[in-house]
């Protein structure tokens, strides 16, 4: 019970850490740029598909892990490595501290969706009972 359940917290945070990865990129480090630094919002143009990518597929993990369906798990691996390829994509626009404590997320939900696929029990789909057959 508690492994559903921290999973589904480090679901929540790899799409935390989207949406901040996204928010501090488009953001500049140092005031002094302004919005002169991407005039036509490019960043958040080209980060926001990613993001969005991720959030979709987090949600539907989360849903899938409310739900105790072993697919859960395999979609929050495919969240985490989308998170990664948007921390890939973005870490030159990144804090340093930023990208490690994103990496951490990413790491524990990887993790805990490994040991999630190896140790889980499944809920067992109810099947109703066959009619009895007619006597040939």
């Amino acid at each position: 019970m508690k492994l559903w359940i921290a999973n589904v917290v480090a679901t929540i945070a790899v799409g935390a850490a989207a949406i901040l990865q996204l928010v501090d990129a488009s953001s500049p480090a140092d005031s002094s740029c302004g919005p002169q630094c991407d005039p036509h919002g490019y960043i958040v143009i080209f980060t926001a598909i990613p993001v969005l990518v991720v959030l979709l597929v987090a949600l539907s993990a989360l849903g899938s892990l409310v739900m105790r369906h072993r697919a859960g798990f395999w979609l929050e691996l495919v969240a985490a490595a989308g998170c990664a390829f948007e921390l890939l994509l973005l870490r030159s626009l990144l804090t340093v501290v930023h990208a490690v404590s994103v990496g951490a997320v990413i790491a524990a939900a990887v993790v805990l969706a490994i040991v999630g696929l190896r140790k889980a029990p499944v809920r067992r789909q109810y099947r109703l009972p066959e009619p009895p057959y007619p006597a040939a």
